[in-house]
């Protein structure tokens, strides 16, 4: 399943299209998987991860950027309703798939991984996202210092505001004390707009829109994600210091189906104490604070913000769950 999911997933804008059902992965991201997740993803904390190796990442990576970018090129090609459909079902691919793979290939090493993560996110228009996450967020995480860390008087709608503001100013700060050597930010921020004006010479104003509606809904669905993995958790500050980060600092979510889909990043507590794991290494923490369904599910439940709040706040460790 683990090897199949995310295969089909990537695919399944381009078979969407053939079908003449270009809405086919947003029926797929919306109704499909959350109803797995709820009815058959949840298991025991004991499970072993699922293993893909070093190359699985990196094909399934470059499926995506490949196909994505051909339907942007195409894209003059469409009806405008399709087009519509079709860039938001690529959209959910590049935010649901690819910039987990970023953020895994990101965290690596080797130069063909650390590339193809930032082929991706500029793809979308945010490849500062990687220099952020990796110096900022995994410092800062679950602070009032943190733009990627909601409060718990935060909905996604007042979250998102701060979070895509404070994470571009902290990739340009992080940038900049890089003495001597190109602002990364500024130079991934004109490569975007490059790859857009190429967009718009090949397949004029549809290529365009196509790519716009693309990188909003994958950065939309990055912002969701990020919401619900802090949401409510600060750490304290002894010595006006924060304390040291811990399980009860981050939601753990244990879910088979989406364990399979986004390559073990649910186990996101394992992620941030041991940052040098890749995905087949993560491992769930039960000690966390627990995630009540899936990734997919959770991206529905944020968005309907009283609803979320109410499920959520009494999963809480102490004291947050009687803070209001």
């Amino acid at each position: 399943m683990h090897l199949l999911l995310p295969t089909a997933f990537t695919l399944s804008p381009l078979l969407g299209w053939w079908m003449g059902a270009p809405w086919l992965t947003l029926a797929l991201a919306a109704i499909a998987i959350p109803a797995a997740e709820l009815f058959w993803g949840e298991y025991s904390t004991t499970t072993p991860s699922y293993r893909w190796g070093a190359l699985m990442p990196r094909v399934i990576m470059l499926m995506v950027l490949i196909l994505t970018g051909s339907l942007a090129i195409n894209a003059a090609n469409y009806e405008w309703d399709a087009l519509v459909w079709l860039a938001l079902s690529t959209g959910y691919v590049c935010g649901g798939i690819g910039i987990v793979l970023a953020h895994e290939l990101g965290h690596r090493r080797a130069l063909l991984d650390r590339t193809l993560a930032r082929a991706l996110l500029t793809w979308i228009g945010f490849g500062h996202y990687v220099l952020e996450h990796n110096r900022g967020h995994h410092r800062h995480a679950a602070t009032l210092q943190d733009p990627a860390s909601a409060r718990q008087n935060e909905s996604v709608w007042r979250f998102m505001p701060r979070y895509f503001v404070g994470i571009y100013r902290d990739s340009l700060t992080l940038s900049r004390e890089q003495p001597g050597k190109i602002n990364e930010t500024l130079m991934l921020t004109t490569l975007t707009c490059e790859l857009y004006a190429l967009a718009l010479l090949a397949a004029g104003w549809k290529g365009l829109v196509f790519c716009i509606i693309q990188a909003w809904l994958a950065q939309t669905l990055v912002a969701t994600i990020d919401y619900v993995e802090h949401w409510g958790l600060q750490r304290r500050l002894i010595d006006g210091k924060p304390e040291r980060m811990n399980a009860s600092h981050i939601w753990d979510c244990a879910n088979r189906v989406s364990d399979a889909l986004l390559f073990n990043l649910p186990r996101h507590a394992s992620h941030h104490l041991e940052p040098s794991l890749n995905c087949d290494q993560l491992y769930p923490m039960p000690e966390s604070p627990q995630m009540p369904t899936g990734y997919a599910g959770m991206v529905l439940l944020a968005l309907m913000s009283p609803l979320f709040v109410k499920i959520m706040t009494p999963r809480l460790p102490a004291p947050h769950n009687n803070t209001h």
